[in-house]
């Protein structure tokens, strides 16, 4: 199959931020994508829209709908290099670059194999001199993609498509899951930061806060019977990922106080603003993972305070937006949570056994959640592998 570097058939576009100044710029009808819209494959609507003035007056263009664009500034590339395609006539900021393209190149095709090239990409992000994470134009100039005929592409991508869709449908209900834990949330204690409940500062519920070690680590996910240290997704998103690692081979010596056990409580204490502070229970755990020093374990006062209910209530998204105030530092230097900013948020405290009572409806909801996710792990390896036959021209 013949191959190519991208920077050979297609061309790359940044795009830009009209003047906030100028009101004749913006609340139009065209959307205008950022990093932060990069959260699906498709991008069809943003909260930001432009006018069509805009690409009279000034040298921002507007992109045709199947364009496939990726990020190629910000934070979010220390973990991730977010693809998606256009599924309208859009502008783009100059935190994405959008692949235009010289040659007959189908977009559903493109977004794939650099999907499928994604660790690769991840390895080759640097770091501007502000802090920020980068992916130059030459690196991707210099990506090399299988390029077989158009009617191939197509195909393949119609394979990878109807591939994608079992895993988005997975996605989709893990989703539901988690919108019904925060719907029981509501329903049995109404809005967080109201006058319902007694109320305490988070230092008189949190008895201890261990801090980790960060030590150099391997790029690779530690295996059975190695040490490995927990990365930020491991976190993030509210739901433990042990499998979200770096192997340790080196001796262990002091760091093995940091052994993360099952029902601890941890907390990221840095992180991208909207991402900084979640909380996440190691509900069950491997043995042999650390505690980085990027996330705290909280040592709860148990007689006030069951572990779900207040995991559920750190990520409920009005006290998110309380935690994410308390974060110092730049955007472009990962906003940083102390240990005294955190000390005198207020934490609400319904009565133990109505969090008890809460916590095994959450535990019910987490076993449905296990079935649907190991279901989801195998369409990922089924999916990993027909990506792999795909481009060595094997389907």
């Amino acid at each position: 199959m013949r191959t190519v570097a991208l920077g050979e058939v297609v061309d790359f576009y940044s795009g830009g931020t009209p003047s906030k100044r100028e009101s004749k710029f913006w609340d139009g009808d065209v959307p205008w994508f950022s990093a932060k819209h990069m959260k699906s494959l498709r991008l069809a609507e943003s909260d930001n829209h432009v006018t069509d003035e805009v690409f009279r007056e000034t040298s921002l263009r507007k992109i045709p709908a199947g364009t496939v664009v990726l990020v190629v500034r910000g934070m979010i590339l220390a973990h991730t290099v977010p693809v998606a395609t256009l599924d309208v006539d859009a502008a783009i900021n100059q935190d994405l670059k959008a692949l235009l393209p010289r040659e007959d190149i189908d977009p559903s095709y493109l977004s794939a194999v650099l999907r499928a090239q994604h660790e690769a990409i991840l390895k080759q992000v640097g770091t501007a001199a502000h802090g920020t994470k980068k992916l130059e134009s030459r690196v991707l100039e210099n990506i090399r993609i299988p390029l077989p005929a158009p009617s191939e592409q197509r195909r393949i991508a119609g394979i990878l498509d109807q591939a994608d869709a079992v895993r988005v449908k997975r996605r989709q209900v893990l989703g539901h899951l988690d919108v019904l834990t925060q719907s029981i949330f509501h329903d049995m204690f109404g809005v967080v930061g109201g006058e319902r409940w007694d109320t305490a500062f988070f230092n008189e519920i949190v008895r201890h806060i261990d801090s980790g070690a960060s030590p150099k680590c391997e790029t690779r996910a530690a295996e059975n019977g190695e040490w490995g240290v927990l990365k930020l997704g491991a976190v993030t998103y509210g739901v433990f990922r042990q499998e979200e690692n770096k192997a340790y081979l080196d001796e262990i010596g002091s760091m093995a106080a940091n052994e993360v056990t099952s029902g601890d409580v941890l907390m990221t204490r840095k992180n991208t603003r909207d991402l900084v502070g979640a909380v996440a229970i190691a509900d069950e755990t491997r043995p042999r993972l650390l505690l980085p020093d990027l996330i705290f374990r909280l040592h709860l006062d148990r007689s006030r305070v069951n572990p779900w209910y207040f995991q559920a209530l750190m990520m409920n998204p009005r006290k998110r937006h309380m935690v994410r105030d308390l974060a110092s530092g730049s955007a472009a230097s990962m906003p940083n949570i102390s240990k005294a900013r955190l000390s005198k948020l207020p934490i609400e405290l319904p009565p133990l056994d109505l969090q008890r009572e809460f916590a095994a409806r959450v535990k019910q909801i987490n076993a449905q959640r296990a079935v649907v996710q190991r279901a989801l792990d195998a369409d990922n390896g089924l999916f990993a592998s027909l990506q792999a036959r795909a481009f060595r021209g094997e389907l």
